[in-house]
């Protein structure tokens, strides 16, 4: 397993850029009709999440 110490500021810029990512998966989501390419973003979106819940804190 990989570790990573980051600082306050590298944790909050981390956090902002996976929230932009986030926002964007979303809208793609929303934007395609191919099934299967709809289904890997959803999986996308749910890495984020959990890496957005462990980088907050959240369990």
């Amino acid at each position: 397993m990989t570790r990573l110490d980051l600082t306050e500021q590298e944790t909050l810029s981390l956090i902002a850029i996976l929230e932009s990512s986030l926002s964007e998966l979303i809208t793609e989501t929303a934007a395609t009709d191919n099934r299967e390419y709809r289904d890997m973003l959803k999986e996308k979106k749910k890495f984020i999440r959990a890496l957005l819940d462990r980088l907050k804190g959240t369990p």
